[in-house]
Formats: C-alpha cells, sequence, structure tokens
C-alpha cells in the first residue's frame, strides 16, 4: 500500500471524484474497500472488484457525504483477515465546508492526529506473525502488542498548548478495544459517520474492529496526558496471558507551549434530529449464528469460505459470492435488527450511515447517537435506522457482515442489491 506497512492518510474533500489506480503488487488475488463510504457497488471494493496479481483497478469514487473518517482495507473473500492483517489497510479523511470552517484543531500533525490502533504478534526475530488456529476462527486474531501507526505502543507526541484532536480507527482484525484518558473523561467529537450534535463527555469508550471516533484533549490545564488503551475488550489471549485486561497508555501526549488553537470545547457540531422509526417501510431481521452441522460446513467451504472445517453464517446461509441475500429498494428508509447466538459482534454494513435504534436491546451510548456504519451486537437486538441511495447491482452487491475479520471468511456474510 505504497508503504512498508499500512496505506497513506488520504485527505479529500466532499465534492470531488477521485481517479483511483489500484495495483496489485502482492502475489495473490485482492480486492480494496472503501470502508465508510457511500459510493456505488461497482466502485465499492467488494469482494466481486477482484485484482489480479500485477493487475490494475481504476475505480471514480464520488465523495458525496459529509466530513467524517473513513477507511480502506482488503476485502478478499476468504483472505480479508490475513491481506488486512499484513498492513493492506489506510485512512481516507473527508472534509467539507463544515469541518474546514469549524472551530477545531486542524494544522494536521500538529494538533490533529490520525491513529491506526492494532494489535499485532511477533515472532522472536521480530517478524510479524499470523497463524489460523480453531481458536482464531473462533474468536478472531488476537495479537499480544498493540500498534500505534505502525509502531510498538507506548509511543508518545509533542503537542502546542490547547485542544488537540485525536481521530482514531481500531484496525484490529477481532479485538474490542477500551479508550479512555489518564486525566479527565473523553470528549467524543464524531463516531464512523461524521460529527455528533454536541460534544459526549464519556469516561471510557468500547471500540469494535472498524468503529472510528474523532476525540479532543485539553492540553490547557495539564502538562501532559496519555491516550488510555485496554486490550482486554472482548476477553481471549492477552486477557488471558496477563490475567485481565492489559491497559496501555498507548500514546503520551506533552504540552510543549506552543500555541496554535485557541479555541474552546465546542457546543453545537452538526443538526442531527433523533432518528424517527416510524419512517421505516421495512423491517429486516439477521441473525448471526456461530457453527452449523457437518453439511453446512462442507457447503461454506466449497463456497470459498475459510473457517477451518467449520462455519458461520447469518439466518443459516454462509456467505456465496452468487447469491443475492436482499433486494433493497433505492431510496426507502428501513430497520434493521441484528441478533446473535454468542460473544460480541461488530455489524457493518456497506454503502451508507446509519442510526443506532437500539444497542443489544437498549438505548445507545450517548457518543454511538451520530451517524454509523457498525454497530455492536450481543444480547438482545441491535436495531438500525437505514436508507441507501446509490446503485448496487447484480453483479456488485453490497455486504453486510461481521467485522471481526476471521468471522467474515468463515461465512458470516450475506450481499444485498439496492436498485
Amino acid at each position: 500500500m505504497n508503504n512498508s506497512y499500512l496505506g497513506p492518510v488520504l485527505r479529500v474533500r466532499q465534492g470531488q471524484t477521485l481517479p483511483f489506480d489500484v495495483r496489485n503488487g502482492i502475489n495473490e488475488v485482492s480486492t480494496l474497500h472503501w470502508h465508510g463510504l457511500h459510493i456505488p457497488g461497482d466502485v465499492d471494493g467488494g469482494p466481486h472488484q477482484e485484482i489480479e496479481p500485477g493487475a490494475t483497478w481504476s475505480p471514480d469514487v464520488p465523495i458525496v457525504q459529509s466530513a467524517s473518517m473513513n477507511w480502506f482495507h482488503s476485502h478478499m473473500h476468504g483472505k480479508t483477515a490475513q491481506q488486512t492483517y499484513k498492513g493492506l489497510a489506510g485512512v481516507m479523511l473527508i472534509e467539507d465546508d463544515a469541518s474546514l470552517s469549524a472551530d477545531l484543531p486542524k494544522t494536521y500533525g500538529i494538533d490533529d492526529f490520525t491513529l491506526v490502533l492494532q494489535d499485532k504478534a511477533f515472532d522472536p526475530a521480530g517478524q510479524m506473525t499470523y497463524e489460523l488456529t480453531g481458536e482464531v476462527f473462533e474468536d478472531g486474531f488476537q495479537g499480544d502488542t498493540l500498534v500505534v501507526n505502525g509502531a510498538i505502543a507506548p509511543v508518545a507526541q509533542s503537542v502546542p498548548t490547547g485542544l488537540v484532536r485525536l481521530r482514531i480507527l481500531n484496525a484490529c482484525n477481532a479485538r474490542f478495544l477500551e479508550l479512555s484518558m489518564a486525566t479527565g473523561p473523553l470528549t467524543v467529537i464524531a463516531s464512523d459517520g461524521g460529527f455528533l450534535a454536541s460534544a459526549v463527555e464519556a469516561e471510557s469508550i468500547l471500540m469494535s474492529p472498524g468503529e472510528r471516533y474523532e476525540v479532543l484533549v485539553d492540553m490547557k490545564s495539564v502538562e501532559s496526558n496519555a491516550l488510555n488503551v485496554s486490550l482486554g475488550g472482548g476477553g481471549g489471549f492477552l486477557a488471558n496471558l496477563f490475567g485481565g485486561n492489559q491497559t496501555i497508555a498507548a500514546l503520551t501526549l506533552t504540552a510543549n507551549g506552543d500555541q496554535v488553537f485557541s479555541g474552546t470545547m465546542p457546543n453545537t457540531l452538526a443538526n442531527l434530529s433523533p432518528p424517527d422509526r416510524t419512517e421505516a417501510t421495512t423491517t429486516r431481521s439477521f441473525q448471526l449464528e456461530m457453527g452449523g452441522d457437518a453439511d453446512l460446513a462442507a457447503l461454506a467451504l466449497a463456497w470459498g469460505n475459510v473457517c477451518g472445517g467449520g462455519v458461520m453464517s447469518i439466518n443459516g446461509q454462509p456467505m456465496r459470492m452468487d447469491r443475492n441475500d436482499e433486494r433493497v429498494r433505492k431510496g426507502d428508509t428501513e430497520i434493521w435488527r441484528i441478533a446473535v447466538d454468542d460473544m460480541l459482534h461488530p455489524f457493518h454494513i456497506h454503502g451508507c450511515s446509519f442510526r443506532i435504534l437500539t444497542q443489544n436491546g437498549t438505548e445507545p451510548p450517548a457518543h454511538t447517537q451520530g451517524w454509523k456504519d457498525m454497530v455492536h451486537v450481543e444480547e438482545g437486538w441491535s436495531e438500525v435506522l437505514v436508507k441507501f441511495e446509490h446503485d448496487a447491482p447484480e453483479d456488485a452487491p453490497y455486504m453486510y457482515h461481521c467485522h471481526i475479520l476471521e468471522h467474515e471468511d468463515c461465512g458470516m456474510m450475506g450481499q444485498f442489491t439496492v436498485t
């Protein structure tokens, strides 16, 4: 992805159409999905837009949505987890007139930072490792080392006195990360799809793989502060290894006395009305399922899913490339209800942003009440209000799936058209 590890941070503006040339320089087929973008299915970069080794995919990608933090990563059917883990991922920051004129820190690399958080495993020689085991298929890959922008944590940054903006992506394959500040609360100003209505203070936030949040840190009142990341969210290897949650001061900020941004914490950020479920004309239900019998497992394998002899599915069907599971009418507002039979899952829908009505059967936390494309699902129904504005034809459908990447590769994914 242009660099030795991870792709670049792309900074683009609403209203642009971006002519990309995506050349496959690895020795296996891949794709590049624009996660979070509101774009037609034929340029979405899902598993149908395969790029052969040595070939170039040249989509024209329209940027029509509001300011938001998005990302891009491999979405090759059966190989998404391995290819993304090895570095096929990057960030796309969209700005618009409102974000560029907002009274917020925006001097990139000075008081405005992009953070890509990942968990990795390394061998004794310091080489990154990835191995598919029964535990990895079940829980998703969870490494024992936190990495920030490709550097092993903890890391440090000198910053001006005043507000500092952190745009944060959880790019782990499977691990939920719990974020907090060493001093004071997190002040959240944006989620996956853009600004919240107003800043929200939270003692901590739980970020699933694929989620994004923007936070402000006030460096006027403290000389230093740290973004703490708990690696125990979701359990698994690391939590067991350290006898519980391990918390790392992933990024330490130290004020250097410079004055770059003199503004204060914002009151109003975006004009967001509460979601109205009565606008929906259709309700769809999705049950994420962790297992199945031998016959279903054999079908999953035949359909290109990689699950080590097991199977995962949605509504009893593992992913199949030549089957469209749902057909949506363009412009309709719908309610999508998602439930699981075991453990905590992050659910992602391509081609849109949505509003969360309920998360795990209850009102969603305040910092998740803006525009989202990820929702947590564990107990009870999680419900989202969604409308699709772009075409996704039979030969280039959108995906919906668990964003634990090994679960996606294992068959916990479906696809739908929009016409």
